[in-house]
């Protein structure tokens, strides 16, 4: 099975445009994902609920039902959320919580909002997934508690190549348990990802590796195509035996597909 380990999907008419950073008018249905999932060969897939979504996790959660032993879900959750809702979710497919940090002006801040719920997630052995503005990765990762499983959006995001190579006492803090996700070069086009990804490599290993299509490319959808991103990963990556770890195994220990 290979896997996408990072898409979306949503209702147009279920957005808070408040929440979008810019109009969002057109659905993302689970059965298109899996029709261009399907001519790449991509077997299974991770869901990422949208942060223009909130809290309501409904559709993400209807669309998991549609294929529960090939889809997992990654979902949004308030910060007082209970340990029967945590459980409740996994029991539905849902295999860790997202913090999308992205834009939000005192992103520390919510981290400690959210440890109760971080607590919860490691009680429950699921995974924190965090996604932030280029350049806070290292000092997010000290406010984050010890023992915590974090799966990081987009490379890291780091502003220039060498950032995490400067200064990485965060990821340092959190290296045994870190996982990052090798997608969406396209919106961080400043950067030479071949030398991020080697960072990794070098950091994490090649086993705490992930590929996500980001489909559908929000805000870059005239740009960007599926099959696109896989080409990218295949010329990134340039060795198949890591490739089948990006895209099978690696994703197969963590989401347990």
């Amino acid at each position: 099975m290979k896997i996408d380990s990072h898409f979306h999907v949503f209702l147009a008419d279920a957005i808070d445009q408040t929440k979008s950073r810019y109009p969002v008018c057109y659905d993302a249905l689970i059965d298109q994902w899996q029709t261009l999932a399907a001519k790449e060969g991509i077997d299974g897939g991770v869901l990422v609920q949208p942060s223009f979504l909130g809290f309501n996790n409904a559709f993400l959660l209807g669309a998991l039902q549609q294929s529960p032993k090939e889809l997992r879900g990654i979902a949004v959750l308030e910060p007082s959320a209970s340990r029967a809702q945590v459980l409740e979710f996994q029991d539905q497919g849902i295999v860790g919580a997202r913090l999308n940090l992205y834009g939000e002006s005192d992103p520390s801040t919510i981290i400690h909002q959210n440890w109760k719920l971080i607590e919860l997630l490691n009680e429950s052995e699921l995974h924190l997934e965090i996604h932030h503005d280029d350049g806070l990765l290292n000092n997010l990762l000290l406010e984050i508690p010890t023992d915590t499983v974090i799966v990081v959006d987009h490379f890291g995001r780091p502003k220039t190549n060498s950032e995490f190579t400067l200064e990485d006492a965060g990821i340092q803090k959190h290296v045994n348990k870190l996982w990052v996700k090798l997608s969406a070069q396209y919106r961080t086009p400043q950067l030479d990802h071949a030398k991020i990804l080697d960072y990794w490599r070098q950091c994490i290993g090649d086993t705490k590796l992930l590929w996500g299509s980001d489909w559908p490319h929000t805000r870059f959808e005239t740009s960007q195509t599926y099959s696109q991103q896989l080409v990218d990963l295949q010329k990134l990556a340039g060795d198949e035996q890591l490739l089948r770890l990006i895209l099978t195994a690696n994703p197969q220990n963590l989401y347990h597909l």
